[in-house]
């Protein structure tokens, strides 16, 4: 029988609740940067009877590259996006984002053009999780049809542990959770839950949904759906083969504002190239004025009609009509957010990706910002130092360094949407613009458009101006905090010796 004295023991076993971009990633992260002196027990649990993606189309951002690169993951990832992306990590301003006034019969008015280091880049969520997969470390065991209906604190030999319920019937036992799954997230519910009932002392608050705090791990209606479908890149062009969508450089935003009788509904159209340009993802929002925070009265995601999704926009200009034409399979999805967390972090249990800070998907960043969660976070976890005693302090920095900043992207996208859609206080609302001719307000709506266009460019400048290899630094800098002369454990040191030198070059 063979020896196997020699194999190390896990420090804990960690539980990553979801098979998704954001748990994906952090599975990934773990294995670039592990210890083989000190491994940790990873299971990763899919509610689906396979790892598989929700949705088409993906916006990978200069940030995210930049993680990318340092995975390792840069060239794999690259060639499968529409535009490649330029290795060298150039600082060329290329254009990321066109922004156009579209709803009207004429030829569309584009009024921002968001520029960005070497542009952006889509690609199929598909492809994405397809490179994720491949590059999963060893020591990470799938298991799928595993839904989890919540977890619960238990001791084992003096110290807590989580037992995780699933849909089946199972459980499994864990050191520390990490939930990746999503919006509705069971890892969230129970986080508040449990800290519903033992934190929370609002008398009037019999339920955590009736909480001051806790309410705010409900997910929110933003009083948005959106019209989806895919259309193919043959078809468009067999009706327009100059049709922007087909090879624009960046994504397009036909912007609108359609008023009927009994409601105001604002409305936008994204498009942008996926699947090597195979296909065109159309993705059309309908936002219901004074519906934010209401109720959502169907399911999150359902099927549409041809004739609902061409109702919202017809009238609008040609490029609208041509694609309206391609309407085939369309689903209505509701857009839900959760914009102020108090906390992602209890014990030694932590949120990521959608789970924490779920966005409207109006500067495409929600995946970014999962992959930066699970890149500090999985930095954080395969440091050798990160014993199981100090799983929970380090979980507070992680949830110190991103939770703010994560909801302040949610913060900036509902701002840009609400801009695309000619609602922002202040700036062009969508209304005639008095003038003496129609010559006179024409110029007087593009000079409108314009002062519109420079605010959506500056909201989105922070995808140039803040760079994530800062934000690593704090967290770096708060990590090697926890060890300073005073508080070394020497075995734990000459262990992880020169550590980040070894494994982080640049960063």
């Amino acid at each position: 029988m063979a020896d196997d004295s020699s194999t190390p023991t896990p420090r804990f076993r960690m539980a990553i609740i979801g098979g998704g971009i954001a748990a994906l990633s952090l599975a990934v992260t773990l294995g670039r940067y592990a210890d083989g002196s000190s491994p940790i027990q990873i299971d990763m649990y899919e509610a689906g009877p396979e790892i598989t993606t929700v949705g088409a189309g993906i916006s990978v951002w200069p940030r995210t590259w930049v993680i990318m690169r340092e995975l390792g993951l840069y060239e794999e990832l690259a060639s499968e996006a529409v535009k490649a992306n330029d290795s060298s990590g150039g600082e060329h301003l290329k254009p990321a984002f066109f922004y156009r006034k579209s709803d009207w019969p004429q030829e569309g008015f584009e009024y921002a053009r968001v520029m960005m280091p070497n542009g952006g880049t889509t690609m199929h969520r598909a492809e994405m999780v397809g490179v994720l997969l491949r590059h999963l470390p060893t020591n990470c065991s799938i298991h799928t049809s595993k839904k989890l209906l919540g977890y619960e604190e238990v001791s084992e030999d003096g110290r807590t542990t989580y037992m995780l319920h699933f849909a089946d019937g199972t459980t499994a036992v864990a050191d520390v959770v990490i939930g990746a799954d999503g919006i509705k997230s069971k890892t969230r519910a129970s986080m508040y839950d449990l800290a519903h009932k033992v934190d929370c002392s609002d008398p009037e608050a019999t339920k955590r949904e009736e909480c001051r705090q806790c309410r705010h791990a409900t997910p929110k209606w933003t009083g948005i759906v959106t019209y989806r479908y895919l259309i193919p890149s043959d078809r468009l062009r067999e009706i327009n083969p100059t049709h922007r969508a087909l090879d624009t450089p960046a994504l397009l935003s036909y912007s609108g504002k359609h008023k009927f009788v009994e409601q105001i509904l604002l409305q936008h159209i994204v498009t942008y190239p996926i699947s090597h340009g195979k296909f065109v993802n159309f993705v059309g929002f309908v936002t219901q004025e004074g519906a934010e925070g209401a109720t959502y009265p169907h399911k999150w995601v359902i099927n549409a009609t041809r004739e609902e999704v061409v109702s919202h926009y017809s009238g609008w200009e040609p490029e609208v009509e041509q694609m309206l034409r391609c309407v085939e399979n369309p689903t209505v999805w509701a857009i839900h957010v959760l914009d102020s967390l108090p906390f992602s972090v209890r014990g030694q249990v932590a949120l990521m990706g959608d789970a924490v800070h779920a966005m409207t998907p109006h500067i495409g960043s929600g995946g970014g910002q999962a992959i930066e969660d699970a890149f500090i976070l999985g930095r954080f976890l395969a440091d050798p130092r990160t014993t199981l005693a100090r799983v929970e302090v380090v979980l507070r920095i992680y949830q110190d360094i991103r939770l703010q900043f994560g909801l302040g992207v949610v913060q900036r996208s509902d701002k840009v949407g609400r801009m695309c859609e000619f609602d922002y206080p202040g700036l062009y609302d969508g209304a005639p613009v008095p003038a003496s001719c129609k010559e006179d307000e024409l110029d007087l709506t593009k000079e409108r458009l314009g002062e519109l266009g420079r605010a959506i460019e500056d909201v989105w400048s922070w995808q140039v101006k803040e760079h994530v290899e800062d934000q690593w630094d704090e967290a770096k800098s708060r990590y090697e905090a926890l060890f300073s002369e005073k508080q070394r454990d020497t075995s734990a040191v000459g262990k992880a010796k020169n550590y980040w030198s070894r494994v982080c070059p640049i960063m």
